[in-house]
C-alpha cells in the first residue's frame, strides 16, 4: 500500500517535470511563481497555530531572565571548591557515591 503510494508520487513528480520542460519559457516562469505563491501561502498557513506572540514573548521573557540569573550569579563569591582535578575535568566530592554491592 504504501509503496503503491509512493511510486504514484514519484509518477506525479515525474509528468509535472516532463510538463515543465515541455513549456516555453514565460510559462515557465509564470508557473514557478504560481508555484512559489502557493508553497509561501502553504507555509504561512501551517505555521500560523505554533507562531503565536504569546509564544514569542514568553521565550523571551525566559532567555531575558536566564540572562539576569547569570549576571546576578557571576556579581556573587564563588563555591569554594571541594573536590579534585584529574586533568581538565573538576569531580565534586559531593557527587561521589559509595560502590554499590553486586547481586
Amino acid at each position: 500500500m504504501v509503496a503503491k503510494i509512493l511510486a504514484s508520487f514519484g509518477l506525479l513528480i515525474c509528468l509535472a517535470l516532463a510538463l515543465h520542460m515541455c513549456l516555453g519559457q514565460r510559462q515557465q516562469l509564470k508557473l514557478e511563481q504560481l508555484a512559489s505563491r502557493v508553497m509561501a501561502w502553504f507555509v504561512s498557513v501551517t505555521s500560523r497555530p505554533f507562531d503565536r506572540r504569546e509564544r514569542r514573548l514568553a521565550a523571551h521573557q525566559a532567555a531575558m531572565d536566564a540572562i539576569k540569573r547569570a549576571q546576578r550569579s557571576s556579581h556573587t563569591e564563588p563555591a569554594p571548591l571541594d573536590g579534585s582535578w584529574e586533568g581538565n575535568v573538576y569531580r565534586p566530592k559531593r557527587f561521589e557515591q559509595p560502590p554499590q554491592k553486586p547481586h
